[in-house]
């Protein structure tokens, strides 16, 4: 869905809201980041690591991973692979309180 079309179909759900203000800060970059999982290691361990050593993170493989816009928690996707790159396919959005 181009930009526009996402536009035209926002400004149906949201009526009240100044989408043309919106339209101005469109292109604006954001850090996009996807957090695969994490893990707390003693020090120690970090430091024996070398090239080849696995990290286990508390995130299973099939579960969900989070995106975020900057630091805020935007969505929820799973890990795809495109053309010997991987990506993440959203498969929800995170309401915002």
């Amino acid at each position: 869905m181009s930009m526009s079309e996402n536009l035209k179909e926002s400004k149906n759900s949201f009526p009240n809201f100044n989408f043309e203000n919106l339209a101005k800060i469109a292109n604006v970059e954001v850090k996009l980041t996807a957090q695969m999982g994490h893990t707390k290691v003693p020090l120690s361990d970090v430091l024996r690591y070398d090239a080849g050593s696995v990290v286990t993170l508390d995130n299973k493989e099939g579960e969900p991973v989070d995106v975020f816009v900057d630091s805020v928690l935007v969505a929820k996707g799973t890990i795809v692979a495109l053309d010997g790159c991987y990506g993440v396919k959203i498969v929800e959005i995170v309401k915002q309180k």
